[in-house]
């Protein structure tokens, strides 16, 4: 392993001299779903001009899905790996006992360290999961959702599930049973009522009953449950996003492309927490994370993930949800 980081090591700086934007690679990681190379860039040497090169790193790197990131204090290269390693979710509960009430595993995130996600927290208290058919969305959503069942008596945490896919009766399903505040929802008249009655329920709450439990509403397939409850459902949802965080109500919904014109404007804009898998382009990228240059684009499917609030930018491996 260290004689392959050292002959990419020298391919890299190779690149970068043969391109005029010579820079050194200080050190290397090798990760969950990639390899890590950090560059030190040399003296003359402008970011955006080893920026512009990614094209050229992948192609004699020969990985098309090569990234060029910020990474602390250095420029790292993103080079994925053959063989990617399963991140599973019972070894993080193990390593993340110790975490606050109400806080969702997300996965492993590039320094390796447990990536979470702290509901009670205003830049998390409501999560919209985006990415292209096989990105892996419903695995990281459902991670989440164990997580927290597994962390939480019922007197503790609550769960309300509205799912169009029609996942029927599946060991998903049986784990969360004990949770579950409501009936799953998945014909898009049981959603109407679903949705209808959390509000109801949402409305009547102070901050006082924020913890009695909190309550996790997770949709999958949000643009369909849009779509097919009209302004009405969209409507609702956006009242959950605005006013749930305070009285311990929170949303988690995942969806392919969340544009405005699918899911509304307000709606998209009270999702503090974008988790975005691989997209089809960059503008695809832009839409899914709320803001440009998060290369989204080039993600590799099945799990690898950023994870997106304000200006916060982290890759991870989703979360195999080994518990069940």
């Amino acid at each position: 392993m260290y004689r392959k980081l050292a002959s990419t090591a020298d391919r890299i700086e190779a690149v970068l001299r043969e391109r005029r934007a010579p820079a050194v690679v200080v050190g290397g990681r090798v990760l969950p779903g990639f390899v890590e190379m950090l560059l030190r860039p040399a003296p003359g040497t402008r970011v955006s001009q080893l920026k512009a090169l990614q094209a050229d790193l992948a192609l004699a790197l020969g990985n098309a899905n090569v990234r060029l990131v910020q990474s602390g204090e250095h420029l790292a290269v993103h080079i994925p790996r053959t063989q990617r390693s399963v991140v599973r979710l019972s070894q993080l509960l193990q390593r993340a006992r110790q975490a606050p009430m109400h806080t969702a595993m997300l996965g492993l995130a590039e320094d390796g360290s447990v990536l979470m996600a702290n509901l009670a927290a205003p830049e998390v208290a409501h999560i919209l999961i985006a990415g292209a058919t096989g990105s892996g969305k419903t695995v990281l959503a459902r991670s989440i959702v164990l997580s927290l069942c597994a962390r939480h008596r019922p007197s503790q945490f609550g769960l309300v599930v509205i799912d169009p896919k029609q996942h029927e009766e599946d060991a998903f399903a049986q784990a969360v049973r004990r949770h579950l505040l409501l009936p799953v929802a998945r014909a898009p008249e049981e959603a109407q009522s679903v949705i209808a009655r959390v509000v109801q329920v949402m409305e009547q709450r102070t901050p006082h009953d924020a913890a009695n439990p909190r309550v996790l509403v997770y949709v999958d397939e949000l643009a369909d449950v849009c779509q097919t409850g009209g302004s009405g459902v969209v409507e609702q949802l956006t009242r959950i996003a605005q006013r749930g965080r305070e009285v311990g109500v929170h949303l988690l919904a995942c969806t392919q492309k969340p544009t405005a014109r699918a899911i509304g404007s307000l709606l998209k804009a009270n999702l503090p927490l974008r988790l975005v898998g691989r997209v089809a382009s960059p503008e695809d990228a832009r839409v899914a994370a709320g803001r440009g240059g998060t290369n989204a684009e080039r993600l590799l499917g099945s799990g690898d993930f950023i994870a997106v609030s304000g200006a916060t930018c982290i890759r991870f491996q989703a979360a195999y949800p080994d518990v069940i």
